[in-house]
């Protein structure tokens, strides 16, 4: 069972539910269908994502969007003004790749009045933004909007637990999976994996199996390698996709 401090038991069992459904989604219509049931946990209105190929200087080549239901008109103003180019939130997901919420990252980069007016005309105010890089040169978008939308720990913590598994599902409809070698993990790697799946620091890990927390860390770092996983969360996401461990 997934386990913080800011979820519910209710939490917990609808992102294991979601994470379940992700593993079988294999078309466009099941990803819509699994966005919308983020709902259950996000009170978003409006949602987009998408696939950009970037390059060492996180520069975007080439983008594959799924737009769920944002206003067509705003993105068509979007592409017509080149909004792309001074949008901080994009910018900023395909450099840090860490959870946004909007209003932080407005106040941080400061962007036209304009782009900001523009996008409150649509209904597109409050939001927040993540996004996961493919060790390679690709990395995911997912912004979620809605006036209802706070700043809170309980979403971000969802939204980092939820993201990684959204994302490849997201390259696997969109034909981007890279050809990933089956790997084998050992018996240890596979107990830190399932303990991290349950939400554990590497602290906690490391009194559970009552071994130090630097070694909790090398096996976890090994995983990754062997995953060409960037993150804990990612590295997670490819193991259960790979059915390398059980989701219950």
């Amino acid at each position: 069972m997934i386990s913080n401090n800011y979820l519910s038991r209710g939490d917990a069992l609808l992102i294991l539910k979601l994470i379940h459904l992700s593993l079988f989604c294999r078309d466009e219509a099941d990803f819509r269908n699994l966005i919308e049931s983020l709902k259950q946990l996000i009170p978003f209105d409006f949602a987009i994502c998408g696939i950009a190929r970037i390059d060492g200087e996180s520069i975007i080549k080439s983008y594959d969007v799924v737009n769920i239901n944002y206003p067509a008109e705003w993105l068509e103003l979007y592409i017509r003004r080149g909004y792309h180019g001074i949008d901080p939130i994009v910018k900023e997901n395909f450099t840090e790749f860490r959870v946004q919420y909007w209003a932080e990252t407005y106040k941080k980069h400061n962007p036209p009045e304009e782009f900001i007016y523009n996008a409150e005309d649509f209904g597109l105010k409050r939001g927040y933004t993540h996004g996961v890089l493919d060790k390679g040169s690709k990395g995911s978008l997912f912004s979620f909007s809605g006036d209802s939308i706070e700043r809170h720990p309980r979403t971000e913590t969802m939204i980092e637990y939820i993201i990684p598994h959204l994302h490849q599902c997201l390259i696997r409809i969109l034909g981007q999976n890279s050809v990933r070698q089956k790997v084998k993990l050992s018996l240890r790697e596979k107990e830190v994996l399932k303990w991290l799946k349950d939400g554990k620091t590497s602290w906690e890990i490391s009194l559970i199996l009552r071994i130090s927390e630097r070694t909790v860390n090398f096996h976890i770092n090994n995983v990754k390698q062997k995953l060409n996983a960037v993150s804990r969360g990612q590295a997670l996401a490819i193991a259960m996709e790979q059915g390398l461990i059980d989701i219950d």
